[in-house]
């Protein structure tokens, strides 16, 4: 899962994190369509299956669309630069998301539980109206566990972009609109590695292309709504799962250390129908 911010690119970088935990602002959902030029892995599992890479009496599908709709749910206070959110605020975030919390743990396999356990812990806070710590949770690193074994598990079609240098590969003409499994890795010069990937929405009327993005005419989120994102741990893909809303989209991925990302952005686009 991801926790992100939106208010501006360098923000949504610093603040975004794998984490199970919720992608904030996110688009509506949006059923498949044919059409991909995706890939889709085999859906290992999909109806539960027992041992170490199924979901034990659980189901993966359902572990699956847990973490979809927990991705989807807004976390409030995850912007520093925001007002503190209220209790109840948090409480009502806590009875949004406890039930999808709650699927995603119970049908996880038993090695990912206590990684789900971070979430719910994150829950049981706001359910008193407490906030919660990213750096603290342990969200990062159990999201980052989570959806790499749902990138493999789920069956979504895939999306395995690399960054080579300050060059975004990977990446088709078109995918298949609904929830698609992401993969994000740096290769190359490290000193041009992606902080993290952002995939934007084109918003209606914005004429602004890639190339207007990497050349720092516009920034992304002034042209395009962010969906999701996917950032790498360390020497390790980043990973996530997210419902793809039909429409184009813009790749940006800025390139260095935050807060100042001096290596420039490697910058696509494509179009999921």
């Amino acid at each position: 899962m991801i926790v992100r911010s939106l208010h501006s690119r360098c923000a949504v970088a610093t603040a975004a994190a794998l984490a199970s935990a919720a992608l904030i602002a996110v688009a509506g959902c949006s059923s498949d369509s044919s059409g991909s030029a995706a890939t889709t892995p085999a859906a290992t599992g999909a109806t539960g299956a027992t041992g170490a890479t199924g979901a034990g009496a659980g189901s993966v599908q359902a572990a699956c669309e847990a973490e979809l709709t927990v991705n989807a749910t807004d976390i409030p206070g995850i912007d520093p630069d925001a007002p503190a959110p209220t209790a109840g605020e948090l409480r009502a975030f806590a009875t949004t998301i406890e039930p999808a919390a709650t699927a995603l743990r119970t049908n996880l396999p038993a090695e990912l539980t206590g990684q789900a356990d971070k979430l719910i812990a994150v829950v049981n806070g706001a359910k008193q109206g407490k906030r919660f710590d990213l750096d603290s949770s342990g969200l990062t690193e159990a999201g980052h566990a989570i959806e790499a074994w749902m990138y493999d598990h789920c069956g979504y079609p895939t999306l395995d972009v690399t960054n080579n240098a300050g060059a975004l590969t990977g990446v088709p003409a078109s995918v298949a609109a609904g929830p698609m499994a992401i993969r994000f890795t740096n290769t190359g010069d490290p000193n041009r590695a992606g902080f993290i990937l952002i995939i934007g929405k084109t918003k209606a009327g914005a004429t602004a292309t890639a190339a207007d993005v990497a050349n720092g005419r516009v920034d992304i989120q002034q042209v395009a709504d962010v969906v999701t994102v996917s950032q790498p741990v360390g020497d390790e893909p980043g990973y996530t799962i997210a419902r793809i809303p039909a429409g184009h989209y813009i790749l940006d991925s800025p390139l260095g250390t935050p807060p100042d990302f001096g290596a420039g952005e490697a910058v696509t686009e494509l179009d999921a129908r």
